[in-house]
């Protein structure tokens, strides 16, 4: 007969199966139930005790006086304040040995299972030793399955996930369309699925994942998933719940099935051995990291345009370094195959607009705390932050005098709204790379070091692509009017455009009755592209990658594009275009009273005047859209002189003798020597 079991009960159903399991086997047990968390109608008939949290002596107490030699934990217990603790002497020599101020859940619950088996001399087992019937196993559980972009949500989700579990902060998050909407904290599952509820995103609902944290004391605390979860997560507008095989407990399998099945909702068991691209091996706070014997350079990147520069930065600073470099810190798909290993998806990042960010501030505030306490415990040869100022412009500020350069890249456009920025920025950071020829004199009159580096656009493979060939491969005959529609890369972007840019292409199609559309996109967005672009009233191709974008700009007689980076591929290209944009209303009256450029397209910018037509907010309706894409269509000569346009811009924006990211890359290694930059 096995030793007598202690239960330490808070809420939940766990316990009450504990005490069945004892029960069924004939094991002597007792229960001391923490009073406000475990419920005093499940323990009313069987061996207990009520205690509450802060007496724990009392506790160790009913434990010896009763015999018990083995203790199990089980349980959801919220984490109090010391204040209403009310601690005890044996916790108060507890805390103050273990130093539990500086641990967070799982250190505190190591620290305890160590000073029961050490000091005390009970023996701590498993909840999953008593019941292992209830692990997780693999695969789907009931007969609803996740579909490609719901496994995406996962993989974003097992990272973020994990990234928390090392911070020990919490044990899962909610991710939709690529991007991470909530993630847990000492406050539990409950509140994590409230929050994702009130910041939900419109389109196919979000995945909760739930993995253990990494050398998590599985003995403590596992992750846990009922019947309630299901519920709640169906209630939160969700789709789904991913849980770790062998990682994570299920509660009444059966029912969970049979709730999941009626809501609609996935349950999935996962083996991160299957996805070491998001879980593998960890070095240093959860970045993969290469040698540092020589340089290592942080980067922060917070959305695709970001991504392509900093990937093209590295890969000079590779060449400018002969190699001897590493690298750190946040970036997309592009950064990754150079050599980083993203802190936590850069997804998070891509969001634009007052209001837009508003329901995402808490989030974003604790990635500014985790990146800067990263950068700190690294202390980087420099740190390299790639335009998203919201974001990047807070963590240099919090990084100044640590003894570390601070770079940034892409220049506030302080010409175009807030030229006060200008100064306030010159207060934290060292040296400044613009890609407008016109903007260095801005921040240098400020007193802040800046080089003209020019548009790494200018250097990629924009005007490369093989238009006969992408039209052979897909079917798009040469009597086929074919135009690229790009409505952004982001969400809240797609979200405002999509149905304008619809509305266009079906008063277009009156007078071009073979208009055929090309959609490129990226991977993080390229699910609800494809769903929300299926509505549209022409035949739509959807692509994803660079080169097949540039393919299409090839094969396009024109483009329907959003305002962005993307404008200059498209000068680059040389394909005539419109120009669009449109943001949430609140933002655009905030830009209405702040922003003082005359233009929104780089191309008018940088020549001074509207060579290319563009439709902002209220002037951004498919009326007037569909009558310039018309006359662009239906004219060559204006076809030409914007070509013309676009050489002349593109003139200007290249920097003599060196390529963009070239002269970012032996700037940056300047800065770092202390040498100064020409």
């Amino acid at each position: 007969m096995p030793p007598k079991l202690g239960i330490l009960a808070g809420g939940g159903p766990l316990p009450e199966l504990l005490v069945r399991a004892c029960q069924d086997s004939g094991r002597d047990f007792l229960v001391i139930g923490f009073q406000g968390h475990a419920e005093k109608k499940n323990f009313a008939d069987v061996p207990h005790a009520w205690v509450r949290l802060g007496a724990a002596g009392q506790s160790i107490k009913h434990l010896k006086d009763a015999g018990c030699q083995e203790l199990v934990m089980a349980g959801t217990i919220k984490r109090p304040s010391l204040a209403s603790l009310r601690p005890d002497g044996w916790a108060l020599r507890f805390f103050a040995k273990s130093r539990t101020q500086s641990l967070g859940d799982d250190g505190l619950l190591k620290a305890l299972v160590k000073t029961l088996e050490e000091t005390e001399g009970f023996c701590v087992i498993g909840a999953d030793d008593l019941l292992s019937d209830l692990l997780a196993t693999k695969g789907v559980y009931g007969h609803v399955k996740p579909d490609w972009q719901a496994e995406e949500d996962i993989k974003y989700g097992i990272r973020a996930a994990l990234d928390l579990g090392r911070r020990d902060i919490g044990q899962a998050a909610v991710v939709q369309l690529g991007q991470v909407l909530a993630v847990e904290d000492a406050k539990g599952t409950d509140a994590l699925l409230k929050q994702a509820q009130k910041v939900r995103m419109s389109g196919p609902g979000g995945v909760l994942v739930k993995v253990k944290k990494p050398g998590q004391e599985h003995r403590a605390d596992l992750p846990t998933i009922g019947i309630t979860t299901v519920e709640e997560a169906s209630a939160a507008g969700l789709r789904g719940i991913a849980i770790e095989t062998n990682g994570a407990l299920v509660v009444d399998r059966d029912a969970v099935i049979k709730a999941a099945d009626a809501a609609g909702i996935f349950v999935i068991g996962i083996d991160l051995q299957d996805h070491p691209d998001v879980s593998g091996d960890v070095v240093d706070g959860g970045m993969i990291i290469a040698d540092r014997s020589n340089l290592l350079v942080f980067l922060i990147a917070g959305e695709a345009s970001g991504d392509f520069l900093g990937a093209q930065l590295m890969q000079s600073l590779k060449k400018e370094t002969e190699g001897r470099i590493s690298f750190a810190g946040v970036g997309g798909a592009r950064m990754e195959e150079q050599g980083i290993k993203s802190l936590f998806p850069m997804a998070e990042l891509s969001v634009m607009g007052i209001a837009e960010i508003l329901p995402r501030l808490p989030g974003l505030l604790g990635r500014i705390s985790e990146t800067v306490d990263t950068v700190k415990r690294l202390t980087p040869s420099c740190l390299v932050t790639i335009d998203s100022p919201d974001f990047n412009f807070r963590v240099a500020k919090r990084l100044k005098g640590k003894g570390i350069p601070l770079i940034h890249y892409v220049a506030p456009s302080v010409w175009a709204w807030r030229p006060g920025r200008a100064k306030k920025i010159a207060g934290f950071l060292d040296h400044l790379l613009a890609l407008l020829p016109f903007e260095p004199p801005l921040f240098e009159e400020q007193g802040l070091p800046s080089t003209f580096v020019g548009h790494p656009v200018l250097e990629g493979d924009a005007g490369k692509g093989n238009g006969p060939g992408f039209r052979d491969r897909n079917g798009i005959a040469a009597t086929d009017t074919l135009i690229t529609v790009l409505p952004g890369s982001r969400m809240s972007e797609i979200s405002q455009l999509e149905k304008i840019f619809g509305e266009t292409l079906f008063l277009l199609n009156k007078n071009f009755p073979q208009l055929r559309v090309v959609v490129p996109t990226i991977n993080t967005v390229a699910g609800p592209v494809r769903r929300l672009t299926a509505e549209w009233p022409v035949p739509v191709l959807v692509v994803e990658g660079d080169q097949e974008k540039f393919d299409a700009f090839a094969a396009s007689e024109a483009a329907l594009a959003a305002s962005g980076t993307v404008a200059l591929e498209l000068a680059v290209a040389r394909t005539p275009a419109v120009i669009a944009y449109k943001t949430n209303i609140l933002t655009a009256m905030i830009a209405r009273w702040l922003v003082k450029a005359r233009f929104a397209n780089l191309v008018n910018l940088i020549l001074e005047r509207e060579a290319i037509p563009e439709f902002l907010q209220s002037a951004c309706r498919s009326d007037f859209l569909a009558a310039a894409m018309e006359d662009l269509l239906a004219d060559t000569e204006r076809q030409d002189k914007q070509i013309s346009a676009y050489d002349e811009a593109l003139k200007k924006l290249t920097p003599k003798g060196h390529s963009p990211a070239a002269l970012a890359a032996e700037v940056i290694v300047k800065v770092i020597t202390k040498e100064t930059p020409e």
